[in-house]
C-alpha cells in the first residue's frame, strides 16, 4: 500500500511539471502522425474523471496540498535578503535574454526546414501549397535571425509564414503561440545585442517611436507562452485525452506510475493549465520555470524525442528566468507585500 502511495505521489508530482513542458503538444512528438490525427478525432466528455476516481481522490488531494505548500515555501524564501541578493545577480544576465531567444528561433527554423516542417514535426510542409518556398524562407529567416541582420524584416517574414500556415492547421496553431509572441517582439524591437544590425543602425530600432514601449518585450513573450500552455493543456490533455492515454499505454508507464492512465492524464492537463496561468500572470514564475526546465530535459531523455522542437522552449524559459518579475507580474507586487506582512508579524 505504502509503495503504491509513494510511487503515485512522487511520480504524479513529477508529471505536474513534466507535461507542462511544452507549448506544443508533447504527444505529437511521441506518437506517429496517424496515431496523433486519430486521437484528435476522439473527444473526452469528462477529462477530470480520473482525479475524482474513488481509488485516487485522496492521493489527488495530498498532491495538491504538497504543491501548494511548495509554492508557499518558495514565496517565503523570496522575501529573504539572500533571495533578494540572488535576484539582483540573476537579473544582471537579462541582457543576454534577447540573444538566447534569437538563437532559439534561428535553430528552430533551421531544423524545421531540414525536416520539411514548420515550428513542429507534426506541421509538415508536404502537400502545403508553396511549401517549397516556405522551406526556403525558413532557411533565410534562420540565417538572418542568427546573424542579427535585418532582424525586424526576418521576423515579419516569420509572422507571415505563421499566419499562412494557420490557414491549413487552424486553431491548433495556438499551441505554437510562443513563436508568434517572440516574432512580434523581434519585429517591433529588433535585436541590437551582438548583431550586424548594431553596426548598421546603432542601438535604435526601425520603429523608433516604439522604443519607449520596450518594457512590454518580456510581458509579450510571457503572455503568449502562457496562452500556448493553457491551450495545449486544454485541447490535448482534456479535450482529446485519448492522446495522453495512448502515450501512457504504449510506453507501459503503468509499471512506473502504478496508476490509471486517466488519473495521470487528468493531472497532467490540470497542471499544464495551472502552470500556463502562473506564467501568464507572472506568479512564482522563476521557480516554475526552473523546475520545468529540469523535467523538459528528463522528458526528452526518457521519450528520446527530437531535440529541435524544444529549442524554443529552452530559449523562452531561460529568458523568463533572467527577466522574472517585470512590473506586469503578480510577483512584482506579491513578494514586497508578503515581506511587509512578515515584518509586522515578527517585529
Amino acid at each position: 500500500m505504502w509503495r503504491k502511495f509513494i510511487s503515485v505521489v512522487s511520480l504524479s508530482s513529477i508529471f505536474y511539471f513534466l507535461f507542462s513542458k511544452s507549448a506544443s503538444a508533447h504527444e505529437a512528438y511521441v506518437l506517429t502522425h496517424q496515431e496523433f490525427q486519430q486521437g484528435l478525432l476522439m473527444n473526452t466528455t469528462n477529462p477530470l474523471a480520473g482525479l475524482f476516481d474513488p481509488q485516487y481522490v485522496q492521493i489527488s488531494g495530498i498532491i495538491t496540498i504538497c504543491v501548494v505548500v511548495a509554492y508557499l515555501l518558495v514565496i517565503l524564501w523570496a522575501t529573504t535578503p539572500i533571495a533578494a541578493a540572488l535576484d539582483k545577480i540573476i537579473k544582471k544576465a537579462n541582457i543576454i535574454g534577447p540573444l538566447i531567444i534569437r538563437l532559439a528561433i534561428s535553430a528552430s527554423f533551421f531544423y524545421a526546414a531540414l525536416a520539411n516542417a514548420v515550428l513542429g514535426p507534426e506541421l509538415t510542409l508536404v502537400g502545403i501549397p508553396g511549401g517549397t518556398v516556405i522551406r526556403f524562407l525558413l532557411f533565410v529567416v534562420a540565417l538572418m535571425v542568427f546573424s542579427g541582420i535585418f532582424v525586424e524584416l526576418a521576423a515579419f517574414i516569420g509572422l507571415c509564414i505563421f499566419l499562412y500556415i494557420t490557414k491549413f492547421y487552424g486553431v491548433y496553431m495556438i499551441t505554437y503561440m510562443n513563436y508568434f509572441g517572440e516574432l512580434i517582439v523581434l519585429f517591433l524591437f529588433g535585436s541590437r545585442f551582438i548583431s550586424f544590425d548594431r553596426y548598421f543602425f546603432g542601438k535604435k530600432t526601425w520603429f523608433r517611436k516604439l522604443e519607449k514601449l520596450r518594457e512590454l518585450e518580456v510581458p509579450i513573450v510571457r503572455i503568449f507562452y502562457g496562452v500556448a500552455l493553457i491551450y495545449a493543456g486544454w485541447s490535448i490533455k482534456f479535450q482529446h485525452q485519448e492522446l495522453s492515454v495512448m502515450v501512457y499505454n504504449q510506453y507501459h508507464l503503468k509499471d512506473f506510475f502504478h496508476a490509471s492512465a486517466q488519473f495521470i492524464a487528468s493531472g497532467a492537463g490540470l497542471s499544464e493549465i495551472a502552470i500556463g496561468v502562473f506564467i501568464l500572470l507572472g506568479f512564482v514564475m522563476r521557480f516554475t520555470v526552473l523546475i520545468s526546465l529540469f523535467f523538459i530535459t528528463l522528458s526528452i531523455l526518457y521519450f528520446k524525442e527530437m531535440l529541435w522542437p524544444h529549442f524554443m522552449l529552452y530559449g523562452i524559459s531561460f529568458s523568463l528566468f533572467f527577466n522574472s518579475g517585470d512590473k506586469f507580474t503578480i510577483d512584482r507586487y506579491l513578494i514586497p507585500w508578503v515581506r511587509k506582512i512578515l515584518s509586522r508579524i515578527f517585529r
